[in-house]
């Protein structure tokens, strides 16, 4: 007995209303990668934001203990205190959000921020040792707490931020580098006063430009 059963199966097919359009394929990719790069973007508004708030209240607080001193005598034991307490609480605050937008990242990329920190962390750490040799080779306080604690710092990190940047041909954080290069400068010029209240000011200020900047271009992806 023969039958004519047939066992082959057909996957069922569905109505138009179920096809995948391409359309919608292309929306879901630019999705994907919108929020691949906003997940991976380090500088966020709210933490360049923050970065601001910091920087002007460190030098604000930095210029408001000297700008009444006559001889000049650099900032007071408790401000610096307070501006290291500030700086801890940044640092622990920028790692904590560096390690979420990192997190599951391995590879070159790592290796790069890992390049990029000692490249710009050494020559910040050499500024205040070289503080120690200025001071031993009879420099003044206008000096060595003063023009050079306010200033060098800028110019160090900003020539090191321009450097990295320019290899990687990154060009407009190579001009954010040199941006803080130039101010650094400028500020030497203001006296050992003077540089805190300049460098605080244009901190505030430059970071809160770079924060809203950062904010459109985010809308934009």
């Amino acid at each position: 007995m023969s039958g004519s059963h047939d066992t082959s199966s057909t996957p069922p097919v569905g109505s138009d209303d179920d096809r995948f359009d391409p359309s919608d394929a292309a929306d879901l990719l630019v999705s994907a990668r919108r929020k691949a790069r906003r997940g991976f973007e380090q500088r966020t508004p709210l933490g360049l934001l923050f970065a601001a708030v910091v920087v002007g209240a460190a030098y604000g607080a930095l210029w408001l203990s000297v700008r009444h001193q006559d001889p000049y005598v650099g900032p007071s034991l408790a401000v610096i205190g307070w501006v290291y307490g500030i700086v801890v609480v940044s640092v622990v605050v920028s790692t904590t959000a560096y390690r979420r937008a990192t997190h599951g990242v391995r590879g070159p990329s790592r290796r790069e921020d890992a390049i990029r920190g000692l490249a710009i962390g050494v020559p910040w750490i050499a500024v205040y040792v070289f503080d120690g040799a200025l001071k031993a080779n009879g420099f003044g306080p206008a000096i060595v707490y003063g023009v050079f604690d306010a200033a060098a710092p800028w110019l160090v990190v900003g020539a090191a931020f321009a450097a990295l940047a320019a290899g990687r041909e990154q060009w407009g954080e190579m001009a954010q580098g040199l941006t803080v290069l130039v101010i650094g400068t400028a500020a030497a010029f203001f006296g050992p006063t003077g540089s805190w209240g300049v460098l605080g000011v244009a901190g505030f200020v430059g970071l809160l430009v770079l924060g809203v900047s950062q904010y459109i271009h985010l809308r934009r992806i």
